[in-house]
């Protein structure tokens, strides 16, 4: 699962998955499921609905790659039967009805049916890999089924690489992580004929209670509060910090990293360090990122957007979805206070910004009258316990995101990984940006080897 040994697309024969026309068949005539959507859903659906110019390419999806060992085309096209038949909203369709809104059509299990269709050989790399991203930016999209595309290429050695793109309309980043996983699992119950799995929680029922939560939201909700003091007095988030060179309004185009600024030993002693203080490792590592942050500028306030996972129920603990959402957050950091005493104000900054984890910002915005924008996001994913992560490193597999349209944006995710721990960015392609998050993450390095008196080791994480 190291990015350093990831080879992306090999050279061989790609086919594109396409649903059985008696599948297509199926949503066509399904009755309309009677559960909503949420409002970011309906916001993505929205943009969907708009017309693309011809060469347009921007498409930002959730992909992953898996290679499946033993699979052949019929195994795999029941492992991607087994993987919808778990997950109802991978069974969904969206229709957009007269008014606006949309309605969902779910078929069972039994009806879905994938078939291959070739679409080329291809013996130089390079030319495989424009071909399967081409596939995937023109045709993942909420509006069609499924919201995905799977492309697989087999190689001269008879192995078969899944390249998948999921639309965020129903799927998030810890949703492609537990794919990963998924997939194996399938293809060894394909080949022993097993029963379908059975269904796990449904992300379609948490949108039923994240709407009726959100239906019952006023201007005057106390759920609002974070939302409102983030606002700036033109009614937009703070921008980026200074030292990135990014200023808001800026259309600048992004480049995705997955450096590891922290080896394994290092890690290792950092997840310690904060069971000795008794402090959760989310919010340590949330407060060494910020502070590091904090470092590069004049002043010690930071407001960014933090990621709230939102799978609270334990039946949605390994559900696909877009379970995923952000929260403003600020917090006073203080340059010479400790980690422990960062720690616990990042917890009461965090505590009182996940009250409005119930008010998604196309939300927040409609009851303000706001044109909020995300500015810096950030987030903490502890992937070392993920369902599955022990098949990772065998199918070389490794989550990877789509382009997206040039902004002021700046997406930050902390994973703790197996092998050490990541700071995975997506971030505005510029010298002085690239530098600035280069020094974040040696600060970042720094704070860690402090608390813990371990020094890092060059050769396990090279950036």
């Amino acid at each position: 699962m190291h990015p350093h040994r990831l080879t992306l697309v090999p050279a061989g024969d790609i086919h594109l998955w396409v649903p059985r026309s008696s599948t297509l068949r199926a949503f066509a005539t399904a009755p309309p499921d009677p559960r909503p959507v949420t409002p970011d859903q309906q916001r993505r659906l929205d943009i969907a609905s708009l017309p693309r110019h011809v060469d347009d390419e921007v498409n930002p999806w959730i992909g992953l790659r898996a290679t499946l060992h033993g699979a052949d085309f019929v195994s795999l096209a029941g492992t991607l039967r087994r993987f919808c038949a778990r997950h109802e909203s991978l069974r969904c369709m969206f229709v957009r009805r007269d008014d606006g809104s949309y309605e969902r059509r779910i078929v069972d299990a039994e009806l879905i049916g994938f078939q291959p269709r070739h679409v080329g050989h291809f013996a130089d790399p390079g030319e495989a890999f424009d071909a399967v991203m081409a596939e995937l930016d023109d045709l993942t999209g909420p509006l069609s089924w499924p919201a995905a595309t799977v492309l697989t290429v087999t190689d001269e050695n008879g192995d078969i690489t899944v390249f998948a793109a999921f639309d965020h309309v129903t799927f998030d980043g810890y949703s492609a992580y537990l794919t990963m996983g998924e997939l194996k699992l399938h293809l060894e119950s394909e080949l022993n004929h097993a029963p379908l799995p059975t269904p796990v929680g449904s992300y379609v029922d948490f949108a039923v209670e994240q709407r009726s939560i959100q239906d019952a939201i006023t201007v005057d909700s106390p759920a609002l509060e974070p939302w409102r003091r983030a606002a700036d007095p033109t009614g937009n988030l703070p921008g980026l910090p200074r030292g990135t060179g990014v200023r808001r309004g800026d259309q600048l185009q992004h480049r995705m990293r997955y450096p590891t600024f922290a080896g394994p030993r290092l890690s290792r002693a950092f997840h310690r360090w904060c069971e000795q203080n008794d402090v959760p490792p989310a919010l340590a590592f949330t407060a060494v990122l910020l502070r590091a942050m904090v470092a590069e500028e004049a002043e010690d306030r930071l407001t960014v957007l933090m990621s709230t996972h939102n799978r609270h129920r334990q039946e949605w603990h390994q559900a696909i979805g877009w379970f995923s959402g952000v929260v403003p957050m600020t917090v006073e950091m203080g340059r010479d206070l400790p980690l422990t005493e960062l720690a616990r104000r990042t917890a009461e900054a965090w505590q009182f910004a996940r009250t409005a984890e119930t008010i998604p910002l196309p939300l927040a915005n409609q009851l303000l009258g706001t044109t909020m924008r995300p500015a810096a996001v950030v987030s903490f994913l502890d992937s070392r316990h993920c369902p599955g992560r022990e098949g990772w490193e065998e199918m070389d597999s490794t989550v990877f995101l789509g382009e997206v349209e040039p902004s002021d944006e700046m997406h930050l995710w902390v994973n703790s990984m197996p092998y050490g721990t990541e700071l995975v960015h997506r971030t505005p392609d510029t010298p002085p940006c690239i530098e600035w998050l280069d020094r974040v993450m040696n600060r970042m390095r720094d704070q860690m080897v402090a608390v813990t008196r371990e020094v890092n080791d060059p050769t396990e994480a090279l950036a």
